[in-house]
């Protein structure tokens, strides 16, 4: 059997990795029964889905043509982290809106087709979304800022 190196195969890897560190990672947790559910029930639960998932996608790759991974573009990858890494620097001393700005803006330009003003408007209109559904919705503590 000839194993090539296609997207199905690389996330089914992927899949199949994550699921098994999570399962390392959450078996100090009591997992209990299903009827009275321990700490780590639900971790295990999903973690045995991600690695069946996986599976299917690893066996899917051996048995369907699909195309090989070709050259990976490192830009929207170094953009999209650093947008989340900014998120997370800003959250503390800047509030949720100008973090949450922040980083659908770095996640808009990470894309090839960034225009400026569709960009502002998805990020406005997110970002109020996301403190209606937060704060007033859900009544939850976001950090705010001293300017909002």
């Amino acid at each position: 059997m000839n194993i090539r190196l296609s997207s199905d195969f690389l996330t089914g890897l992927l899949f199949c990795g994550l699921g098994a560190l999570a399962i390392i990672i959450g078996s100090d947790y009591p997992i209990g029964t299903t009827s009275r559910m321990g700490a780590g029930y639900f971790p295990l639960v999903v973690s045995i889905g991600l690695i069946l998932l996986g599976g299917v996608l690893i066996v899917r790759s051996m048995v369907s043509e699909t195309e090989e991974v070709g050259a990976v573009d490192l830009r929207p990858l170094i953009v999209l982290l650093g947008g989340v890494l900014l998120f997370g620097f800003l959250i503390e001393d800047w509030g949720f809106p100008l973090a949450g700005l922040a980083v659908v803006i770095a996640a808009h330009i990470a894309g090839r087709d960034f225009k400026p003003l569709q960009t502002g408007l998805l990020a406005v209109g997110l970002v109020i979304f996301c403190v209606a559904l937060f704060s007033y919705g859900l009544g939850l503590n976001l950090p705010h800022t001293r300017f909002w």
